[in-house]
């Protein structure tokens, strides 16, 4: 449980103020994918790295949300920032597709993206999302045509290869190129409740870089910044989602609003004291705070485990679940803490794992 502390998704937030903001929201649209800069083919041979960045840093936006918080009574806005990439269009050229992480635009009310030109920041609207791949897609409306990166291939890549990252870090410096090189190519890592295959590099990262460009010599992008260590003493250990599965998902979420595979048991769960995870509502065969003990012969511990053992699930798995059913609790002392008491005796129940739908969170 140590390492879920060592890995950070890079968020820059900012309480700012009171107040309420409208939503987000849109059906899916047809989309295509640009093979070649509107002025500049991709280098077939790779080129400096101010060539890279003349083809690409375009691309890459700045994104600034508002969400609201309750506490104590109280709204708070709570300003966000991060960045994303410019990586498809509709067949007018008049709505680009962007690509970012969940984290960057989760809970926000209003989203705004500023292009590295300048000019007016574009209203975005939230097409989809995907919280265990840590993907959103956002669309903007523009008649002027737009810079739009390629996709490359991260199965390709090499350990040392250079690559160059461009975003909006500390979510005050946008249009931040940095050069570095690939570090490993399929790194499991936990960050937060989820375990991730990231490509691992030494390019400096900071909060606000979160949904750049991670970009090729050639001009292509190759990952989706995300994560980076959160160990004070430790320098130049960085990482980003890898293309193909940035693409793959990006995909699923433009046509489908989910992705495809991802699978529900039909109920939601929460996690007590870190090592409890327990279902939120009776639902089915599931009673109301019963403890999760083991998914099939997963054992589970953890919202990490929980989102683990899903993970290895497919649509239309049947799936043995053994739980403890709650019992009551008790309070230790007046003010002391609550403890809830299970059964000691598991029950199983039987579910079938269904592909999860839009609007469904797993």
């Amino acid at each position: 449980m140590k390492a879920l502390k060592r890995f950070l998704y890079l968020a820059v937030t900012i309480v700012a103020a009171l107040g309420v903001f409208g939503g987000c929201g849109s059906e899916p649209q047809k989309i295509v994918h640009v093979t070649s800069y509107v002025s500049t083919q991709t280098m077939s041979t790779g080129g400096t790295a101010a060539e890279v960045v003349a083809m690409v840093a375009e691309s890459v936006v700045e994104i600034r949300t508002e969400s609201v918080t309750t506490q104590w009574g109280m709204q708070y806005v709570v300003s966000g920032a991060g960045s994303g990439v410019i990586v498809a269009h509709d067949e007018d050229y008049e709505t680009y597709y962007i690509v970012t992480n969940n984290h960057v635009i989760d809970g926000a009310r209003n989203i705004k993206v500023s292009l590295r030109s300048g000019g007016e920041p574009y209203s975005a609207t939230l097409i989809a999302s995907d919280v265990a791949g840590d993907i959103a897609v956002l669309s903007i409306t523009e008649k002027s045509t737009l810079n739009v990166a390629v996709w490359g291939s991260s199965a390709g890549l090499s350990v040392g290869e250079d690559v160059i990252a461009i975003g909006n870090p500390l979510g005050s410096l946008g249009g931040t190129v940095t050069k570095g090189i690939i570090s490993a190519t399929e790194r499991s890592i936990p960050v937060g409740n989820y375990t991730m295959t990231l490509l691992q590099t030494d390019t400096a990262i900071n909060p606000g870089n979160s949904g750049g460009g991670l970009f090729n010599m050639r001009g292509e992008l190759v990952g989706v910044v995300n994560a980076k260590t959160s160990d004070e003493e430790v320098e130049g250990i960085c990482f980003a989602i890898p293309a193909d599965t940035a693409r793959s998902i990006f995909d699923d979420l433009v046509t489908d609003g989910v992705v495809s595979g991802r699978v529900t048991l039909g109920i939601s769960v929460a996690v007590y004291n870190s090592n409890t995870v327990y279902v939120t509502a009776a639902s089915g065969d599931f009673k109301q705070y019963d403890r999760i003990v083991k998914i099939n012969d997963m054992t589970i511990g953890s919202l990490l485990e929980y989102h683990d053992a899903l993970a290895a699930l497919k649509p239309n798995d049947n799936v043995t679940v053994t739980v403890n059913h709650y019992v009551r609790s008790v309070q230790q002392g007046f003010f002391g803490s609550v403890t809830p008491i299970f059964d000691d005796t598991p029950t199983t129940v039987t579910v079938t794992a269904k592909q999860l739908q839009k609007g469904e969170s797993i």
